[in-house]
Formats: C-alpha cells, structure tokens, sequence
C-alpha cells in the first residue's frame, strides 16, 4: 500500500518540484516600476512599455500566471495594463518584464506631454499579479508603489 501510494505522488513531485523551499521559508516578490520606454507615436496616440522589476528572494525560479495594474501619470490615470501570457521569475535575483500599455492622446493633455517633454516622470501603479509558488499553489499578490522613474526614447 505505501508502495502504491509512492508511486500515485511521483507525478505529483515531478509537476511540483521537490518543493527546495519550505512553505514557511516562502517569500512573496516584491515588484516596481523600474523605467518607461516610449515604443511608438502616432497621431491618435502611442504605445508605453512598462518595464517592471519583479526582486524575488527566494532560492528557487517562480512561474507567474497572469498580472493586472494602472497607472497614473502625473496625478492623472494613464491607462491599464493586462498580461495573461506566462513568465518567469529567475531565483534570488530581480526579473526585468515590458507590459505593453496602448494609450490615446484624447484627455490626456498633461500626462502625455509630460512623458513626452520630460526624461521622468511622476507615477502611482496598482495591481496584483499571480505565481506558482514552490508548493504548487497560486498566490495572488498585490502591489502598489510612486515615486519617480525615467522615460527612456527609442
């Protein structure tokens, strides 16, 4: 019977890992906005990358299922962003993620010159994003940060 049900978890372990942190030891990445990149411009509007800075402490790489945020642009909201595609959080180490956000010029006078005519700017970012966690759960974890980040031009 105890041979049966090593045999019935094998496949359990190998989808899970060998879990080389223990769920006390787990800790939650931490994310920032790290810069802007201004991808292109057009006459109705642009694209705006995202590049977020994913730190994550732990000894061992995270898989990220999805993640949601807004942005505000000089006190004003910029837009929305949305990621359902997988990616990766390399171990003990920060993992650097361009979000692509699609904007208009349409009621955005203020936000968009200041992307536009500055070299940073002022931001506020919400959002949550989710991740396998070394256990095989999914965690949903929230972040929120402002400060001060540079627009970087192609």
């Amino acid at each position: 019977m105890r041979r049966l049900l090593t045999i019935a978890l094998l496949p359990v372990i190998a989808a899970c890992g060998t879990g080389a942190v223990h769920p006390l030891n787990f800790v939650r990445p931490d994310v920032r906005l790290h810069h802007l990149e201004l991808q292109n411009v057009g006459l109705s509007g642009g694209t705006l990358g995202l590049v977020l800075a994913f730190d994550n402490p732990n000894s061992v790489s995270l898989q990220g299922t999805r993640l949601a945020a807004g942005i505000d642009i000089e006190g004003q909201h910029f837009g929305d962003v949305s990621l359902s595609d997988g990616f990766s959080l390399a171990a003990r180490d920060t993992t650097l993620l361009t979000v692509p956000l699609n904007f208009r010029w349409e009621g955005m006078a203020v936000a968009a010159r200041s992307v536009l005519e500055s070299g940073a700017v002022n931001y506020s970012i919400k959002g949550r994003f989710a991740i396998i966690t070394p256990m095989c759960s999914e965690v949903d974890i929230p972040f929120s940060g402002e400060g001060n980040v540079p627009l970087l031009r192609p």
